[in-house]
């Protein structure tokens, strides 16, 4: 299993087949680390999954995984490796399939950063994973809003205007007070809107994940700013 993520230094994985691109990414890490807090160190560089995890689980907190690897290896099979392995992922990415985004996101992976973005937004991100954030992105919005093999959930009127309303970051007890019943009709709402969407193999275990799934089924705007509670 992945180390339990030490709030003095972050260490980080990178695999990519690229070598320039396995390197360069460390010595970004250094370079940010001397400006942000905490600081990453990458303890581990691969070109592959299989390489990543033979050299030993447990080196790393958080995985930034390049998409398109040169063994031919599927994202969604990457991604399930390293999550069930208790790594933190970050998809790392050029951004231009959006189907490997849709795999990745589906098992697991955090966040999406672009290779085109600043190192320091990336790094930011990964640190955010590290930390166990789920991250919002317009790449992750931009796969959800095409993936066309969603199952549907089937949800009831007054079920999804009860996810839309604690999706969007109101509390089981604000959305009751909206809705006009009880907290605990509210929870049985959420409960079976869980159920449903496990039912069709898109599990929503976290309040984030319930986001996510009223933006695929276009009950909210992608990138609804999410209210705290």
């Amino acid at each position: 299993m992945g180390k339990t993520v030490d709030p003095n230094v972050i260490r980080a994985g990178i695999i990519d087949d690229h070598e320039a691109i396995r390197i360069g990414f460390a010595l970004a890490a250094a370079r940010d680390s001397r400006n942000h807090r905490p600081p990453v160190t990458v303890e581990g560089l691969a070109s592959t999954v299989d390489a990543f995890l033979g050299a030993g689980a447990g080196i790393c907190d958080v995985v930034a995984l390049d998409m398109s690897l040169a063994d031919g290896s599927r994202p969604s099979e990457n991604v399930r490796r390293l999550v069930a392995a208790g790594y933190k992922v970050l998809v790392f990415t050029l951004g231009d399939d959006v189907g490997a985004l849709q795999e990745a996101l589906a098992n697991g992976a955090m966040g999406v950063s672009r290779k085109s973005e600043p190192t320091a937004e990336t790094f930011s991100k990964l640190r955010r994973v590290a930390a166990g954030e789920s991250i919002d992105s317009q790449e992750m919005a931009a796969a959800i809003e095409t993936d066309t093999q969603f199952v549907e959930a089937n949800l009831s009127e007054r079920e999804a205007e009860c996810l839309g309303l604690y999706a969007a970051g109101f509390s089981q007890y604000q959305v009751a007070r909206r809705m006009n019943v009880v907290e605990s009709t509210v929870k049985t709402y959420i409960d079976r809107i869980r159920e449903k969407y496990e039912g069709a193999g898109r599990p929503a275990e976290t309040k984030i994940d319930l986001y996510r799934r009223a933006v695929e089924d276009g009950i909210l705007p992608p990138l609804l700013p999410l209210r705290k509670k």
